[in-house]
Order: structure tokens, then C-alpha cells, then sequence
């Protein structure tokens, strides 16, 4: 999300609490501090900041099952084999953790929506600013609740401020997105598509907005609304004529980015984490230049790309291979220097880099070692450098298939093949496109925060992963199982299909 300029993080739940406390004592209690329009952009800044855990909520929450389950991509250890088996437990703590970080952010919503009225009642901030700052309330939740239903399908609409207050039963998947549908609706009406002043960079805007607003039509299978939504992008993002530049980290909210998190480094605000860096690359970085190795591609994937596809080299870097991008230097990093001599190459054809315990395999991602930092520690070796969740080359792949679900195949043709010759390849005309798309999802998103995600929404899944994997997906394992510890606290919830 472009927003590097947070404003003070104070506690929502303080700004709420001293409401509550005006009310109950008024007669009683001692003369509260007047609530101030620093306040209200503090409040909806603080919503935001549900995205900048990047370890809990970006990471496991959205990384993790967008990759690992699509396969192309590989998580070490006993984990791994939850993704690459479709049996992740519902006791699995990652789920847990970002199933409440996203409701967490959810109340946060909640309560600013209800506040924000108030202060604009008020005269605390005025009608104008009030409606810009509900509108971003109403696009975080709608996204918060976007990916809540990829990853779960049904979830529980909370209504309240608190969780204490909400034991909703799951909605069904259709009924969780309608409802996003309603809350990128409000947004896009009130949202620009650029803000004037350098503070507000990460702000969300409507061109955001609209599109996760065609995405959740898409997964509505109502293809013609979201062509609409996604055709007013156009004019206002461009693919970026170098593929490997749009992950890069001079390249930062390019032309092409449409919603990307910010990070801006080391800053922490004081309760035990950084927030504001991001574990990415040290999290995917090989552990023979100090990183932890973690997730690593899957070989099949590297060899799957047509020759001369220029994503290939941009997307996985293999054994005996230099970096792509010229301003990182493989031979630069002290732990390379210090083991392997200096070599520029990610290690040899004869003797691959493994990691610690030759379980990797080998093959690793570029789109997430971008920062060119040797002597940065594993923790910090990525601080700075921001995620994009959505990008055009995605929406114009998008906007392919929804002109194939409308039977515009020419149009969809069209769409492929411009995404295509950005890749060096030849466009292709067949009358069958469908597979032709799942490929070009395959190849153009892979590594990034959206792929399983896209082939849950077509409904290709099953066929897609037995096809290049021969893995049967058990019955309803294409979703993820409702945390075990929320059926516990919420009675009123069900365990999906199959778990």
C-alpha cells in the first residue's frame, strides 16, 4: 500500500475508550483531551498498519498459500508438506495468527466508521475529509475480507467494534464477497486516483479500488461488471516495458504498480517488532548468502517457461546462474566471500546451494531478492523495500478471462498476447485460450502474493494441479481449514467441507 508517511500510531482503543468514558462519567470524570483531526488520520492510519506485519499477515497469511499451494514454489520443513499435500491442519498457528490480525483490522474499520460520523458531526474534521477517510476505512476492509475468503471461502461478517461482542456464523463465500463488492463500491466513489501532496504516497486510491473491485466480481462470475470496472483503468497504469524492473528496487510504485505495501526501514513502533520492514527476502534469500532459505522454487517450475521468455530469468534464479539484476552482486555478499571464494554465480551445476542441510532445491526466487545489500543482516536485508499485491500485467490477464467467459475470444487474445510480447513471446491464436491463460497466470504471477488465488477463481484448480503436478487435491482442500482455536472461541462457527 503506497503509504510511507504514517502518521503517530496512538491506540484506537484509547480513542474509543475516552468516548466511552465521556459518556458514562460525564458528571463525574475529569475533563478529557479534545479529540483533534490528527486524530482521525492517526485512527485510519492505524488501519494500515494490520498490512505492515509483513511476517504474520503478509508472509504466512497471503505468500504462503498463494505460492505454496499453486506448487511452483516450495516452503522447507514439516510445513511444506501441509502445502505440498492440501492437509493443513486446522490447528496450523499461521492461520490463526493472520485469521486475527485480519479480524483485528476489521474492528479497527468498525470503530473508525463510527467515529469519524461523530467528529464530522461535530465539526472536528470536516464533511470533506470525513468522506476521503471512510472511504479508505472502506476499502481496507473490503480487502481485509477479499482475502479472508480466497484463502478460508467462508467467513464470518462482523457487524461490532469488539470480539468479545461478535459470534457471527460463517457466510457463505458469495456472501462475503458481495459484501466486499459494496465496501470497494463506496470507496471507488470517493477515492482519487492520485494525491497531491508526497506525504499521502500509500494512501489507497480508486484506481485500487476498482481493481479488486472487478476482482471480486470476477469470483461473482459476473464478468461483464468487472470488465466495466476494470476498463477504467486504462489511461492510468501501463505495463512496465522491462519485466524485471517491476519488482525492482529503483523501480518502486512504478507505472505498473497498483497497490503496493510500503516499508521505509527500521523503524519500530515499540512493542517488540518492526513494523515497518519487511522479512521478504532474507525469508527467501538462500541461506549460503545468509538468508533463511525457506522458500525456494520448485525446479519443474524453472524448466517450465517457453524458450526465450524473458520472465524466466526474472522469476528464478538455478544453480551456476548470476543474479539478473545488475546491481546485485552475488560475489558481494560476505558469507559467499567467506565460503565460496567470492563466486558470482548462485553456486555450481555440480555443487547446487542446497542450504544448511541440503533440503532446498537449489532453485530460488528473484522477485523477492531485489535489494542490493550484502552487508545488511537477515533480519533487515530487505527493510526498505516495498510488496506490490496488485500490479496491470495481472489485471490485463483479468480482463482476458472475463472476455473469454463473455465469449470475446479475440478480445481476450489480444489481452494475452500484449502481455506476451512484453515476455518475448510469439502471440498465440487458438480457440481454446483457457489453458493458454493458466499458463500466462503461471508464468507472469508465480513468486508473487496472488497465483492460487487466481486459479481458485477460475475453478481450474483441481484439474490444473493434478495436470502439472498429479496431485488429487482431497475434497474441499483447495480452501483452507477455519482455525481450530476460532471453533473454539466462536460456537456459532462450522469447519469447512472435507476438514
Amino acid at each position: 500500500m503506497k503509504f510511507k508517511n504514517l502518521y503517530l500510531i496512538l491506540g484506537l482503543s484509547l480513542l474509543i475508550s475516552c468516548q466511552s468514558k465521556q459518556k458514562e462519567d460525564s458528571k463525574n470524570a475529569e475533563p478529557i483531551q479534545k479529540l483533534t483531526e490528527i486524530d482521525a488520520l492517526t485512527m485510519v492510519s492505524e488501519i494500515y498498519d494490520t498490512y505492515q506485519n509483513s511476517e504474520e499477515f503478509l508472509i504466512k497469511g497471503i505468500y504462503y498459500p498463494a505460492n505454496f499451494l499453486s506448487q511452483d514454489f516450495n516452503l522447507w520443513g514439516k510445513e511444506g508438506q501441509y502445502f505440498k499435500s492440501f492437509n493443513i491442519p486446522a490447528s496450523y498457528k499461521n492461520s490463526n495468527n493472520y485469521w486475527n490480525l485480519s479480524y483485528d483490522g476489521i474492528y479497527k474499520v468498525n470503530k473508525a466508521l463510527i467515529l469519524l460520523d461523530k467528529m464530522a458531526k461535530d465539526k472536528i474534521i470536516t464533511k470533506k475529509l470525513a468522506t476521503r477517510l471512510k472511504a479508505e476505512c472502506y476499502f481496507n476492509r473490503g480487502l481485509i475480507y477479499y482475502y479472508l475468503a480466497s484463502n478460508f471461502g467462508n467467513v464470518p461478517i462482523v457487524k461490532g467494534e469488539t470480539l468479545a461482542e461478535n459470534k457471527e456464523p460463517n457466510a457463505s463465500q458469495d456472501t462475503v464477497f458481495n459484501y466486499v463488492v459494496k465496501d470497494f463500491t463506496k470507496a471507488k466513489n470517493n477515492l482519487p486516483f492520485t494525491y497531491s501532496e508526497k506525504k499521502d504516497l500509500g494512501r489507497v486510491t480508486k484506481g485500487a479500488a476498482l481493481a479488486y473491485l472487478g476482482e471480486s466480481y470476477m469470483w461473482l462470475h459476473q464478468y461483464k461488471k468487472a470488465i466495466t470496472s476494470f476498463d477504467k483503468l486504462k489511461g492510468h497504469y501501463e505495463l512496465m516495458s522491462n519485466y524485471l524492473d517491476i519488482n525492482a528496487f529503483k523501480h518502486q510504485n512504478n507505472k505498473e504498480s497498483i497497490l503496493e505495501i510500503q516499508f521505509n526501514g527500521n523503524d519500530n513502533l515499540g512493542w517488540g517488532r518492526d513494523n515497518y520492514s519487511t522479512f521478504i527476502q532474507s525469508f527467501t534469500l538462500p541461506t549460503e548468502v545468509g538468508g533463511a532459505g525457506l522458500a525456494f522454487a520448485n525446479p519443474k517450475y524453472a524448466k517450465s517457461f517457453e524458450r526465450n521468455d524473458r520472465r524466466a530469468k526474472a522469476t528464478v534464479i538455478g544453480p551456476n546462474q548470476k543474479h539478473p539484476d545488475a546491481s546485485i552482486n552475488i560475489s558481494s555478499y560476505n558469507s559467499v566471500q567467506e565460503k565460496f571464494k567470492g563466486i558470482n554465480t548462485l553456486g555450481t551445476r555440480k555443487n547446487p546451494w542446497l542450504g544448511d542441510d541440503g533440503k532446498r532445491s537449489g532453485y530460488y526466487s528473484v522477485k523477492s531478492w531485489r535489494a542490493p545489500d550484502p552487508n545488511a543482516t537477515a533480519s533487515a536485508v530487505f527493510s526498505k523495500a516495498n510488496v506490490i499485491l496488485m500490479r496491470y500485467g495481472q489485471i490485463l490477464l483479468d480482463l482476458a478471462e472475463c472476455k473469454l467467459k463473455t465469449g470475446d475470444v479475440k478480445g481476450a487474445q489480444s489481452l494475452i498476447n500484449k502481455v506476451r510480447k512484453r515476455a518475448g513471446l510469439k502471440p498465440v491464436f487458438k480457440n481454446d485460450m483457457m489453458p493458454v491463460l493458466l499458463n500466462e497466470y503461471r508464468h507472469e504471477l508465480a513468486g508473487e502474493f496472488s497465483l492460487w488465488y487466481v486459479l481458485r477463481r477460475t475453478g481450474n484448480q483441481i484439474e490444473y494441479i493434478k495436470s502439472n503436478f498429479n496431485i488429487d487435491i482431497p475434497k474441499g482442500h483447495d480452501l483452507l481449514p477455519i482455525p481450530s482455536e476460532q471453533l473454539h472461541l466462536n460456537k456459532s462457527l462450522k469447519q469447512n467441507f472435507g476438514y
